[in-house]
């Protein structure tokens, strides 16, 4: 862990100094040992950290001991980082952990000054090897994390991947391994069925294809329970971004995508319009399921324009296990399915917004989907959220399943929770909390005025 932040703190803060960010690092040591020197001295510094400063604030035993399940939990993270985010002095606040590296372009973001009032930023998160060169420079580091990356955490999910952004094929998926099809961003994982798999979309989905022939591609895809009066519009973009078809989806159909000749390879971007009804036990929007895309023969014999077309349509079927429409979906005036997927390693907005909704819960609980909690909270108090996207990167270094937040780990890490009496937000109350925002626009805030500890001096030490 100390390798890990040591290399996460080095980081920003030379690159702070080569793209001239005057920031600040407040790092909270919540509980520390008494027979150990302070996180401070267990670090190494350069000589100058400007125009970066860097500033430790303790938040004591005696203090941690006056919270619930003070024996079980040594560290309640969420409170903690509200103690560091009141007590910031910057015009923009990035909540984050202490095994994060940023990429240069993400670094060049914020010299740029483009960060927004009103704006809540997320971005996914590339899981890299954890066996990060030692006394590494700025660049080698980052040409390692670029070049390591073993897993990628978006909106729709996680998922192991060979260093790009593009989903694996599992050995049953809606394609075929070898066809020259793969799926790209929004995508949402695999669900299998006693009658087969499916894999949901975002609103916008990404095909990436290197096609074999002279042929066409067909989706078997049917609208989902999000579909607004069971219809959905499926438009294809081509990758200079012109919609080259469009088509409306009533039923099972099979759509076939004509290519132009010529074009072999290249990424493809399906729209997904009237949709996003929200449903009652799911946060998902589930506009529209594809059951497979796949290459057949072209009905033209030469094709010199792109062209989409329902081929065959059957009526839609009831999905085993789909979620039903929320009651109240007409009422809603702006749900959202938001990033969550690990929102703990980055979640920016102004110094003053965090202020408005008094960041995040103080549940004196295991901290498993609080910041989820507060993305949504932020979004319905009028925060539009905002998704950085590559080639701005966020890296955060592999540890061990169960020692925070992996995907591969959340059963291990639940059952030990479980074992040791702690309470924990429960998968179906966090859907209910959504639901309850979504209905009333409005955000669920948990925090009195005093949150972030504001009513204790706190020891801090600056470097």
């Amino acid at each position: 862990m100390l390798g890990r932040m040591q290399a996460s703190l080095d980081s920003w803060i030379e690159q702070a100094q080569r793209y001239d960010i005057p920031s600040e690092i407040v790092v909270v040591e919540w509980n520390p040992p008494r027979d150990r020197a302070p996180l401070k001295d267990a670090l190494r510094w350069p000589q100058s950290t400007s125009p970066c400063a860097i500033r430790f604030v303790e938040v004591p035993r005696e203090e941690h001991d006056a919270i619930p399940h003070a024996k079980a939990i040594h560290l309640h993270q969420m409170i903690g980082k509200n103690v560091g985010i009141r007590r910031t002095r910057g015009e923009f606040v990035l909540a984050t952990n202490i095994d994060i590296i940023y990429s240069a372009q993400l670094m060049q973001f914020f010299a740029e000054r483009r960060l927004e009032r009103g704006a809540m930023y997320r971005i996914d998160r590339h899981d890299v090897a954890k066996n990060i060169p030692a006394d590494a420079t700025l660049d080698q580091l980052l040409a390692y994390c670029r070049s390591h990356i073993i897993q990628v955490s978006a909106r729709e999910g996680s998922w192991k991947t060979g260093g790009d952004s593009i989903r694996p094929v599992d050995e049953r998926d809606i394609v075929t391994a070898g066809s020259g099809i793969r799926l790209g961003a929004g995508w949402f994982g695999i669900e299998r069925h006693h009658t087969g798999v499916i894999r949901y979309l975002g609103p916008e989905a990404e095909v990436v294809f290197n096609r074999p022939h002279a042929a066409a591609m067909e989706f078997n895809v049917e609208p989902g329970m999000s579909a607004r009066e069971g219809k959905i519009e499926l438009a294809v973009q081509d990758e200079a971004g012109a919609e080259v078809g469009c088509v409306t989806v009533e039923g099972r159909a099979r759509v076939r995508l004509n290519i132009p000749d010529g074009m072999n390879f290249g990424k493809l971007r399906l729209l997904v319009r009237n949709g996003d009804v929200p449903l009652l036990e799911d946060p998902r929007m589930l506009n529209l399921r594809a059951f497979q895309i796949a290459w057949s023969d072209p009905v033209y014999s030469a094709i010199d324009s792109w062209s989409l077309e329902i081929t065959e349509q059957t009526p839609a079927v009831h999905w085993p296990g789909a979620a039903m429409p929320s009651p109240f979906a007409a009422y809603m005036k702006n749900p959202a399915y938001l990033h969550t997927n690990a929102c703990g390693d980055f979640t920016m907005l102004a110094r003053e917004d965090w202020f408005k909704v008094r960041a995040y819960p103080e549940f004196p609980i295991w901290p498993m989907h609080v910041d989820s909690l507060f993305c949504y909270a932020a979004y319905h108090a009028g925060f539009r959220e905002v998704i950085l996207e590559p080639p701005m990167r966020l890296y955060h270094i592999e540890h061990g399943a169960a020692q925070g937040a992996t995907p591969e780990g959340e059963q291990e890490l639940q059952e030990r929770v479980s074992r040791k009496g702690i309470p924990i937000i429960d998968y179906q109350s966090l859907i209910q909390y959504f639901h309850e925002m979504r209905r009333f626009n409005v955000p669920l805030i948990f925090c009195g005025e005093n949150w972030g500890l504001g009513d204790k001096e706190l020891p801090e030490t600056a470097l």
